[in-house]
Parts: structure tokens; sequence; C-alpha cells
């Protein structure tokens, strides 16, 4: 009997309970349905960035083969002394412009004048004694022509008269010799150039073959392009050469094909090919690593403005308008032609790019773009 009403005196706090409750879970979802309202009220949205497109159109535009290169001198020349003396003068520095002709080195020649001296005056003295041997040859032939002398002394007067001829002549060379040593005193520049390094100083005794300066040539520059063995076949339709290097970007230099390799070198399966570039302001320097397109024919593609592409990372990108967002493509860029470029791959005639390039711009943000009448293809 106890047992029966503790039951039911449980079953009525129980029975109580359920509206307290209730009314608990009914508080705790309408503060969250209030809070979920008030903070759809007060998230921001995001508005739309404003830019200017460019309808992507085809132009006529040269087709090119990509290859990597370096430029190197037209000419390059370790100068030499050719003579033997201690250097008086050195008048050049690393960078210095000489044209062809200029003194790079002088050296001591007082003893390179003094035996030129001596052999001039053994030369003068070999000079009278042919002519005075000629005098000689010539009596002798009147002489024998009347039977005056025998067989005998007219043909010894004619080797001593041979042999004047040829004392003469070995005086003469000897006397040029020490004409060019003393010349070879004054070292200068094979070219016109550009001073590479200067390998002697003032004191130092140099020989015959002694290196003392190098001097290139940077108007023009060769660039020395490696092209496939199996784009070898293109290079008879190649003539132009369109190329940047890290020092001006986005600048672009041209150069045209003039060496080409005879033979496929082994190791690297490829063809060594050089263009004569000119550089008159020497802007362009020996060792500048290239990339370049040689230019195989004309075919049409897809151009875009210089102002929408945006290079990252090696990589060159455009924002294109689609469905009011703006859409981050990838391209592959082929020539430029004039403040636009060719390109390869990742766009369409017709596509429309943001240009020019706007901060907050991003892939998927939302964009207005109006279409204006000069972007017309």
């Amino acid at each position: 009997m106890k047992t029966s009403r503790i039951v039911s005196f449980v079953s009525l706090i129980a029975l109580a309970a359920l509206p307290l409750a209730g009314a608990a879970g009914c508080a705790r979802a309408g503060a969250s349905e209030r809070h979920s309202s008030a903070a759809t009220t007060t998230a921001p949205t995001e508005s739309a960035v404003a830019v200017t497109t460019a309808i992507v159109a085809q132009k006529p535009i040269a087709r090119a083969l990509v290859l990597t290169g370096t430029l190197t001198p037209n000419r390059r020349s370790d100068v030499a002394a050719d003579a033997a003396g201690k250097v008086i003068a050195a008048p050049i520095e690393r960078g210095s412009v000489v044209p062809a002709g200029a003194v790079l080195v002088r050296l001591d020649r007082r003893g390179a004048a003094l035996t030129d001296e001596e052999a001039q005056a053994q030369a003068a003295s070999a000079r009278t004694q042919q002519a005075l041997a000629d005098t000689e040859c010539a009596r002798a032939d009147k002489l024998f022509s009347a039977g005056a002398i025998t067989q005998a002394e007219h043909d010894r007067a004619h080797t001593q008269c041979d042999a004047s001829r040829s004392m003469a002549a070995a005086a003469g060379a000897r006397a040029r010799l020490a004409s060019k040593n003393l010349g070879d005193a004054v070292v200068r520049a094979p070219f016109r150039g550009v001073v590479a390094d200067r390998l002697v100083s003032e004191g130092e005794y140099v020989h015959a073959d002694t290196k003392v300066a190098t001097v290139v040539e940077l108007d023009p520059l060769r660039l020395e392009l490696t092209v496939p063995e199996a784009a070898v076949g293109t290079l008879a339709r190649a003539k132009d050469v369109v190329f940047e290097v890290a020092a001006f970007p986005g600048e672009s230099f041209h150069g045209r094909v003039r060496y080409v390799g005879p033979a496929v070198r082994r190791q690297s399966r490829d063809l060594l090919v050089e263009a004569v570039v000119a550089n008159p302001q020497r802007r362009l320097l020996p060792g500048m690593f290239a990339t370049a397109r040689l230019v195989l024919g004309i075919e049409r593609r897809p151009v875009v403005p210089a102002a929408a592409i945006k290079r990252e990372a090696e990589t060159d990108r455009v924002y294109v308008v689609a469905n009011g967002h703006a859409e981050e493509r990838l391209i592959a860029l082929g020539l430029r032609d004039g403040d636009a470029f060719a390109v390869i791959s990742g766009l369409n005639p017709g596509d429309r790019v943001i240009a020019p390039l706007v901060p907050g711009l991003r892939d998927g943000v939302a964009v207005t773009a109006p279409v204006a009448s000069a972007e017309q293809p």
C-alpha cells in the first residue's frame, strides 16, 4: 500500500515538471531565433568592384618558336704584348670604351730604340756595299766583253755582287724587325670595343706572349640560341628573333639570325644558332640570359592588353568577367604587339578581360563592368 502511494506521488511530480521543461525549451528556441535574426541583419554585404573591360579580339601575329639563349660579344680579344719589356703606362680601366688603335699599354722602348738605330745603320751600310758590288759587276762585264779578264775573274765578280745583294737584303730584314719591335712597345686595341679587364700594371715585366688586356665588342652583340633537334627543320623559315632579358622587364629586343651551326651536338641533341643584335647604347651586356622567340610566320591569335596581365610566380594571369564576377585565368603569352600580347592558350576571342587591374580584385569577387564602345572588336 505504501509503495503504490509513493509511485503515485512521483508520477504527479513528473507531470508537473513537463510544462516547465517545455517552457524552457521554447524560451531557448526563441532566443536562438532572435540571435540568428540579429546576426543576419548585422552581416555586412560585400559591394561589387567597379572595373573596366576589354574584349579579346583576334589579330595577325607572328608565330614563334620559344627558345632560351645567352648574349655574347660579337668579338673578344685577349690582347698580348708581342714584345718584351717593362710596363711604363697602362692608361685604361675596366669599362673603358676604346676606339680601334687606342693605346692599351706602353712598354719601356729605350732598348728597342737603340736596337732599331743599330739595325738601320747596318742596313744602310749593306746597301752601300751592294751599290759598290753592282758597279764592280758592271765593270767586269765590260772587261770580259773586251777580253781583258778571264771567265774565272768574271764569275768571281758576279759572285761577290750576289753576296752583297743577299747581305743587303738580310740587313734590311733585321732593320724592319727592329722597327716592328720598337712599334710593339705600344700595345693597341685591335678593334673598337670596351675593356673587359686590365691584366698588367706599371712596373711589371711582360714577355711577347703576355696578355695585357681583354677587349670585347658590344655593338653589335650575338645571341646564342640552342634549337632542339625536333625544331631544326623550321630554321629555314626563321630570320627574325624577338627576346627579353630580366634586366629590362616588359621590354623587347630584336635580332636577326646570321650564323647556323653545321651539326647537331651529340650530347645535348640541339643546334647552336647565333643572331646578331644591334646594341648602340650598350644597354645589353654579354652574359645576360634571354628568353627568345624565333619568328616562323604569321597566324591569327587572340590578343590581350598588357594592362590586363598580372605576372605572379613566373606565370601570367588575367581576370575575365563571367556572370557578374571576376574569374582568374592562367594564360600563355606569345609575341608582343605594341601595348598588347598574343595569347597562345587560356583565352578565346570575345572574352571580356578586366583592364586595367584595380585594387581589391580577386577570383570570385562581384564586379560591375560596363562595356565601352572602344572595346568593340
